[in-house]
């Protein structure tokens, strides 16, 4: 299943990219550090951007489709904003 890139601006703030510049000096040089830090932009921003996956793979010095074929890969990245509301319909046994 192909994910689609969102069609959304990117509105985020400096307090924002800040906040992000901060965890990636803090953790860089851990060893698979690209994970935690893409999580933890996810929870920042509440999506992956493209410039936000843009300005990780500068800071760490890795090419951004390295970030991308991460953020693809994963299941628990979003690369567009969810909507307010979130709905969730179990359709398992257990739940009938």
């Amino acid at each position: 299943m192909k994910k689609k890139l969102s069609s959304v601006p990117f509105n985020g703030t400096a307090e924002q990219e800040a906040k992000l510049d901060a965890y990636i000096a803090e953790h860089r040089e851990e060893e698979g550090c690209l994970m935690p830090i893409m999580q933890e932009a996810q929870s920042i921003y509440g999506y992956l951007p493209k410039e936000v996956q843009i300005h990780i793979a500068e800071k760490l010095g890795i090419p951004s489709e390295e970030v991308f074929g991460v953020a693809t890969f994963y299941s628990m990245f979003n690369l567009s904003p969810k909507g307010k509301y979130q709905i969730s319909v179990c359709l398992g046994t257990a739940c009938y």
